[in-house]
């Protein structure tokens, strides 16, 4: 677009943006959005998630600062734009990766964007408009179908997570793959698999609201203490001396319980895999022998890279996933302090949206 056709927007006006000020206080205040630079885009939010990481911010402080402002997860409508932005218009309705890479580390170079030692993002979705720098179509910014919601746009970013985790195992065909954890990740992880063809997900969690989301997917959900009886009557077990009890091809520990990881451990095959995808907030105990004796792949899966989030879009505008049904409550803006709160219940929510 030319200059002449560059939109300011209304930047010069307050917003209402919801902002860390302490362990277990979210505070809604008056801030000025920054200007619009030629290659950002400004978007008026229509929906925006609250992450499992922001959790950790609410309860314990975790990478946070007084004055911070939060929200990563949402969509909503271009009202501004720069200059140097191709292919978008004011009143296009976006799905947003907030993650932008510096693309000239190290890790850049290597492709594992992820890591980038420069990470910067558009924070802020918890307000009614934010801005996305260095916004590019089909990387940054994604124009919605018109089938596609707004709260179906802002699992854009969870989803893209756990894309990523799947993305980085190779699934063992006719094998039993295990999540254990069925917040946010651990549900869009039972739905990449499943629709990535995997026969028999098993999903775990203490909440029986949360078990039954995976199961209405296809999942065959158990409670925790649950898990050891059924895996080793169904599939069977070792008696090698040298390998814990065991059978599952896989799990994906997405809780950040230190017993779900002891668990995982002590159940998945030899040669299998344990992909770690969600936080602790206690550093958990690790039975380095099982690694060792069972020869057990144990990586990490942080965040995405842009071709994780380009097929998490193409997933999530599919529709099939049902990725809407695991909204549990919705709040305004007004209320995001208890909208907090509310997704701090791991027991009877899912994901929390708050709509600005």
């Amino acid at each position: 677009m030319t200059s002449t056709q560059a939109t300011v927007g209304v930047a010069d006006q307050q917003i209402d943006a919801a902002v860390w000020m302490e362990v277990g206080r979210i505070d809604l205040v008056p801030v000025t959005p920054p200007a619009v630079g030629p290659r950002d885009v400004e978007i008026e939010v229509g929906a925006c998630g609250i992450c499992g990481s922001d959790v950790h911010r609410f309860l314990e402080g975790q990478w946070s600062t007084p004055g911070q402002r939060l929200g990563h997860e949402f969509a909503g409508t271009v009202t501004a734009l720069g200059q140097e932005v191709e292919g978008l218009s004011v009143g296009d309705r976006v799905a947003v990766n907030p993650a932008v890479p510096c693309l000239e580390c190290d890790r850049c170079r290597e492709g594992r964007t992820n890591l980038c030692s420069g990470l910067r993002g558009a924070e802020g979705g918890l307000a009614q408009r934010v801005r996305v720098p260095d916004a590019q179509l089909g990387r940054q910014i994604f124009l919605m179908p018109d089938s596609m919601t707004m709260e179906e746009g802002a699992f854009l970013e969870p989803l893209s997570v756990a894309v990523r985790a799947v993305r980085r195992e190779q699934l063992p065909p006719g094998e039993p793959v295990l999540v254990a954890g069925l917040g946010t990740i651990g549900q869009c992880v039972v739905r990449v698999l499943l629709d990535a063809g995997v026969e028999t997900v098993i999903g775990v969690d203490t909440s029986p609201v949360r078990r039954r989301a995976a199961e209405e997917a296809g999942a065959l959900v158990l409670a925790p203490d649950e898990v050891r009886p059924v895996v080793l009557e169904r599939w069977g077990q070792t008696v090698s001396p040298y390998q814990t009890s065991g059978a599952l091809g896989g799990v994906f520990e997405c809780s950040g319980a230190p017993s779900a990881l002891a668990q995982a451990l002590e159940l998945v095959r030899a040669g299998g895999f344990v992909s770690l995808a969600g936080l602790f907030a206690t550093p958990p105990a690790v039975d380095v022998n099982a690694v060792v004796q069972k020869e057990l792949l144990l990586r990490g899966a942080f965040a995405y890279t842009m071709d994780d989030v380009q097929e998490a879009f193409a997933l999530a505008s599919s529709g099939r996933l049902g990725l809407a049904e695991l909204v549990s409550d919705r709040f305004p803006l007004a209320r995001v302090q208890e909208a907090f709160q509310r997704q701090a219940d791991t027991h009877s929510t899912i994901k929390v949206v708050v709509h600005p």
